[in-house]
């Protein structure tokens, strides 16, 4: 019975010395609307829409990791901060600037998780097809916190010339699964939500 408990002691101390993302840009998770509107408002450049409701906030303008960005996107399920998606200007440089993102991020918490692409291939002398990746980065729930937290960093539509990833855009988003999964269950009155298949419009074909 001793094995099971040390392993799990050292699991624990493992995930405490991780450095995990307590929330982002300095506004802790489950923060209120009003709260992320003050911290966002002080960052030059970023410009606020007229109607800004409680649940779902789309920005403009400002820099994000020393990046100009194009819009930012911040959600909140049960008016408590759980989601914020970043999507950098990158001026065509998007698989420097998201390699560049990495690199930082690992850094600042260790290896990623996951590393996804997908497209990118194509016969010899045809047109470069756009690529896609997603680099993960997963923080489980310890001891210290109970929260699930996952960070990724996105580049869709870029295509390699050169060895290198050129046009298309990154973005890196912050969730707090702990929290958007939590608004989820209230909202479905504690049953996993329904799958839904959409009608096909055919006025749409």
């Amino acid at each position: 019975m001793k094995l099971p408990v040390i392993l799990l002691l050292a699991c624990n101390a493992l995930a405490l010395a991780v450095e995990r993302p307590a929330g982002f840009l300095g506004i802790a998770w489950g923060a209120s609307p009003e709260e992320v509107k003050r911290v966002l408002q002080k960052r030059p450049g970023v410009t606020f829409p007229e109607n800004a409701d409680d649940y779902k906030i789309e920005l403009t303008g400002g820099a994000f990791a020393g990046q100009p960005v194009a819009k930012w996107v911040i959600e909140f399920p049960d008016r408590k901060f759980a989601v914020a998606t970043v999507t950098l200007k990158t001026d065509g440089s998007s698989g420097t600037v998201g390699k560049e993102l990495c690199s930082q991020l690992a850094s600042k918490y260790g290896s990623m998780n996951m590393d996804k692409h997908s497209g990118g291939t194509a016969k010899k002398g045809a047109q470069p097809q756009p690529t896609s990746r997603a680099s993960i980065w997963k923080f489980p729930p310890s001891l210290k916190d109970k929260n699930s937290v996952l960070i990724s960093v996105e580049i869709s539509g870029a295509t390699m010339k050169g060895g290198d990833e050129t046009g298309g855009t990154v973005t890196i988003k912050y969730v707090n699964e702990t929290l958007t999964g939590a608004a989820m269950t209230a909202a479905t009155g504690g049953k996993p939500a329904p799958k839904t298949t959409a009608p096909v419009k055919k006025e749409d074909l």
